[in-house]
């Protein structure tokens, strides 16, 4: 079999319709650069900022930045230089910052110099879900504003696009909600849990997903085996959800594991997780870390628990306590941080400040030299005392799926 043969039977379909739609000034026939050359070299495009000024090159050029199989390209290319992110709600807005990642981890870098990204009206909640694959969905809104209804929002911080969620169709006062990636599907999903809240009774109900980017967007229920109640901790890998709740029979601490695709759950219970945890990627596994007893970390902490599931079949474990550099207690002094999370691939942990401050600091841990390191963040201009949430890893998405 020839190798053009191979070629035409191996092509996606989103690559196909790419080539067909493209010929007349990009293909082969146009006297230019073949399609998938193009794709190629543009996928290549540094920024997400690239990709939108390129798209008014032409239509032609607009038709091919908009296609599935270019925008998943771009997506890979962007996972493997993942981004800080900054949120914070100021001046009658929520206003996004970002920078490149790396410069976290140079030991001769101290400074991270961010850039505005985009700005959203600050009538949705205080509140926001870990980014998953460059998007951004509102938490509990309901309770937090005050509103009569249930309506969440998706933003795209890369693309500055922001779409109000359906109505939840929901006979209770609480609403909370995750963001999950399924990568085989390539589709992004919305996980809603109503809350019935009454004293020793708190639990989640009314299981509800969303789909994105499939036509009209529309509320689905779904079952539970176990009652729980779930805490705004999660985090999204190869697939599955896992975010901490409480099992309501056992009142213990478990993580609770919904698979994207499959709309399923799943519980590792034979662990005790103590909260609060900031939940973790460790190198492709899921792992925690755990500090004390209280939401924030200060100078006077000396250590903290860190743990990883080997096996999330078997539930099996292994953990450690971290004794934390004498640094620490110098650069954190008095500082309320809390665990935003590890840098992926490495053994590096990024400490946060809870409120805004001018000048605005990061911590650095390197956990196998057990150096710490402050790094201050310019850019976010001079607002002070306003609840900032800080993300690791996140990528730059250009895919207008809205």
């Amino acid at each position: 079999m020839s190798a053009k043969r191979k070629r035409k039977e191996h092509v996606s379909k989103d690559e196909a319709h790419l080539t067909k739609s493209s010929t007349d000034g990009l293909g082969e026939n146009s006297g230019t650069l073949p399609t998938d050359v193009m794709v190629e070299i543009l996928s290549r495009l540094p920024a997400a900022k690239s990709v939108a000024r390129a798209r008014c090159v032409s239509k032609n050029w607009n038709a091919l930045l908009r296609n599935p199989y270019f925008t998943n390209k771009f997506l890979t290319r962007s996972s493997a230089r993942p981004r800080l992110l900054f949120t914070f709600q100021a001046e009658g807005k929520w206003s996004f910052f970002s920078s490149p990642e790396y410069v976290i981890s140079d030991n001769n870098s101290n400074l991270v110099v961010v850039e505005s990204l985009m700005g959203v009206p600050k009538d949705y909640t205080s509140r926001v879900c870990v980014p998953v694959c460059g998007l951004l969905c509102t938490k509990d809104e309901w309770v937090v504003g005050g509103r009569k209804d249930a309506r969440m929002m998706i933003c795209n911080p890369s693309t500055g696009q922001v779409k109000s969620l359906p109505k939840v169709r929901s006979r209770r006062g609480q609403v909370i909600t995750y963001l999950g990636y399924d990568p085989i599907g390539i589709q992004y999903k919305v996980l809603c849990m109503t809350i019935c809240e009454r004293p020793f009774l708190s639990k989640a109900e009314e299981y509800q997903v969303l789909t994105l980017g499939m036509g009209k967007l529309k509320w689905r229920m779904i079952e539970c085996s176990v009652e729980h109640y779930p805490y705004p901790r999660e985090i999204c890998i190869e697939g599955i959800l896992y975010y901490i709740a409480t099992d309501r029979e056992s009142r213990k601490d478990m993580i609770v594991c919904f698979n994207v695709k499959q709309e399923t759950f799943s519980f590792i219970k034979n662990k005790v997780f103590r909260f609060p945890t900031t939940l973790i990627n460790f190198k492709g596994k899921l792992g925690g870390i755990c500090s004390s007893p209280r939401l924030f970390m200060d100078g006077r902490v000396q250590s903290f628990e860190f743990w990883v599931i080997d096996d999330t079949e078997e539930h099996t474990w292994s953990s450690h306590i971290h004794i934390l550099p004498p640094m620490w207690k110098e650069l954190v002094a008095e500082t309320k941080v809390y665990i935003v999370g590890m840098v992926n691939g490495t053994s590096e942990v990024v400490f946060s400040p809870f409120l805004l401050s001018n000048p605005f600091y990061i911590f650095h841990l390197d956990m196998e030299r057990n150096f710490i390191k402050r790094v201050e963040v310019q850019g976010l201009g001079p607002h002070k005392g306003q609840s900032i949430y800080t993300f690791l890893n996140h990528v730059e998405n250009v895919n207008l799926i809205m």
